[in-house]
């Protein structure tokens, strides 16, 4: 047992980890003896291996507009071929409801009897608004639940997709209930990459710029309503909202103004805006995207994409029938680009510039936003609730301190023991040196993850480990007091200890249970640290102490022992 502890450490002590990767940087084969053990080292959590873990939530609102959008879409799309097609169909800008305006003098009782019998399990009919003959429609309820629970789900997948491909090993991404969402990525040198990573929608639109009104115009309005409203000079969406809310009596009812932001080539720090008054329907979007990938042209690395068969039918028909129009690029309600349509592009194949900066920044750029497109939009928007980020540094640094604390914590309780129960005391840090060599052997073979919180649970353990010697040899100097000899005072010592030994042990092995079930991150590391260590405990203490006692008591043949 003892061996095969040593044998599982063997990667951990050596570092095999560190011998890879430097074997992969020089490409140069591995030693030999890195074959002869197992590949595993003990995993460290965020707080020992530095990292970061945050936990964000979807915001499930934006998800259901936007696939009220999709059925908006759709609605149009299929009324078009009836002969009671409405005059317009459109989704209610500040909510989920679905609008639709009937022809003049048009009955709307045809729609409503077309939509029930298509539509009953989706769409329910609130009645007209403000007295008009405009027909509004809620998402059902048991609609709206699927939609969020399904937002919610694809974020989670959509995310965990985005840190594979980013290549972080060991990842943990959980699910906390609700509309939240926990990851936690250890050994991350680059946080701030990784998070922009994980909460960029991903969302891509091409749409129009509503030539209707002059940008010159369109300028003046914003730059007039800053003022008026004391708007700061920033594009987050909170800004471009209020600036859309000011200017909703002028703007065109089917348009927006978004920005196409310019940043600083050296220090990415935004510098300005441009407005653009762009159509709010999105004629094509990424979900009909077919591939996106890196390409570069006069040494500046730009993002290429194509067209599922659907995408190239839209996006030709969409450039053929606005030639001399532009059309924006969006990138997360931000616009990219919005070039003139010089012809009609009937290959299905765009690209998307990334401005100025140094070759390398823009290639990074690139690379992560393919990556992004690649693996899909997220269905809404992540909101950052908490975030912890761990320097490498730092949790190197809380190795030490925590080992040293553990060390100095065995140190003490072995002076202790010899002191106070002489031999038997010996025998007893014998068996707390192989229970921490269990234990740590133990998170080895089922790569459990080790914390901070984890090495305060092995410092627990050798106390109750100590904790359950010591019952043993009181109740072994009671025998002794009485007069019984060596041999009945061991079997009497351990019989007598061993239900207030299980009774202690099994309860905190509960409380572990209870720990690791509801609990998260280093929660769960100190709780499968504390139940290893029991288990170990246990064996130890009631098995390794009595079988060194039985041999030194029958294989050297002494009558009394040393407590």
């Amino acid at each position: 047992m003892i061996l095969l502890s040593v044998y599982f450490l063997v990667p951990t002590i050596g570092h095999f980890e560190n011998v890879r990767t430097l074997a992969q940087e020089k490409e140069t084969p591995l030693p030999f003896y890195v074959y002869l053990f197992p590949p595993d080292e003990i995993k460290l959590g965020l707080d020992l291996q530095g990292g970061i873990y945050v936990e964000l939530e979807v915001q499930v609102e934006e998800a259901l507009k936007n696939k009220a959008d999709l059925l908006s879409s759709d609605l149009e799309r299929l009324l078009k071929k009836e002969p009671f097609a409405p005059e317009k169909i459109e989704r209610n800008p500040d909510n989920s409801e679905i609008l639709i305006t009937p022809k003049e003098g048009q009955s709307h009782e045809e729609i409503s009897h077309w939509i029930r019998k298509n539509y009953n399990e989706t769409l329910i009919e609130a009645g007209g608004q403000n007295g008009e003959k405009r027909l509004v429609y809620h998402l059902t309820k048991s609609f709206e639940d699927q939609t969020r629970n399904y937002a919610v789900q694809q974020a989670l997948e959509t995310i965990r997709n985005r840190i594979d491909r980013y290549g972080v090993s060991e990842p943990t991404i959980v699910r906390l209930g609700g509309n939240k969402i926990s990851v936690e990525l250890p050994g991350m040198t680059d946080p701030d990459r990784a998070l922009n990573l994980i909460k960029k929608s991903g969302k891509l639109e091409f749409k129009l710029v509503d030539e209707s009104v002059a940008d010159d115009t369109v300028r003046g309005w914003v730059a007039e309503t800053r003022n008026e409203s004391n708007l700061t000079e920033d594009y987050s969406e909170q800004s471009i909202a209020k600036i859309n809310e000011k200017l909703k009596e002028r703007l065109p009812v089917e348009s927006e103004i978004l920005f196409e932001i310019q940043r600083d080539p050296l220090t990415k720090k935004i510098v300005g805006g441009t407005p653009y008054l762009l159509k709010r329907k999105a004629e094509v979007t990424g979900e009909m995207l077919k591939n996106a990938q890196v390409n570069i042209n006069n040494n500046e690395p730009y993002v290429s994409l194509s067209f599922n068969s659907i995408g190239t039918r839209l996006f030709a028909d969409l450039t053929k029938n606005h030639v001399g129009k532009r059309l924006a690029i969006l990138l997360d309600d931000n616009v990219a680009s919005a070039p003139v349509i010089r012809e009609p592009i009937l290959s299905g194949e765009a690209q998307i510039t990334l401005g100025l900066g140094d070759y390398q920044t823009l290639l990074r750029e690139a690379d992560d936003l393919t990556l992004v497109l690649r693996e899909g939009a997220l269905p809404a928007k992540l909101k950052e609730l908490t975030k912890t980020v761990v320097g490498a540094s730092l949790g190197k640094d809380t190795i030490q301190r925590g080992m040293k604390v553990m060390l100095m914590a065995s140190l003490v309780v072995i002076i202790f023991m010899i002191t106070y129960y002489k031999l038997s005391g010996l025998l007893a840090d014998i068996a707390l040196i192989l229970n921490i060599l269990f234990v740590l052997a133990a998170l080895a073979i089922f790569q459990a993850t080790l914390t901070m919180p984890g090495i305060a649970g092995l410092v627990l353990t050798i106390g109750m480990a100590v904790d359950a010697n010591i019952l043993i040899f009181e109740r072994m100097r009671e025998e002794l007091r009485h007069g019984h000899s060596g041999r009945s005072a061991i079997e009497a010592g351990y019989h007598n200890a061993t239900r207030a030994i299980l009774d202690s042990n099994i309860t905190t092995f509960l409380a572990g249970i209870v720990l690791y079930q509801f609990g998260t991150g280093p929660i769960r590391g100190f709780a499968v640290t504390l139940m290893i260590g029991i288990v170990s405990t246990l064996v130890t203490a009631l098995w390794v102490t009595r079988v060194l006692q039985d041999g030194i008591l029958y294989g050297l043949k002494k009558e009394s022992i040393s407590v």
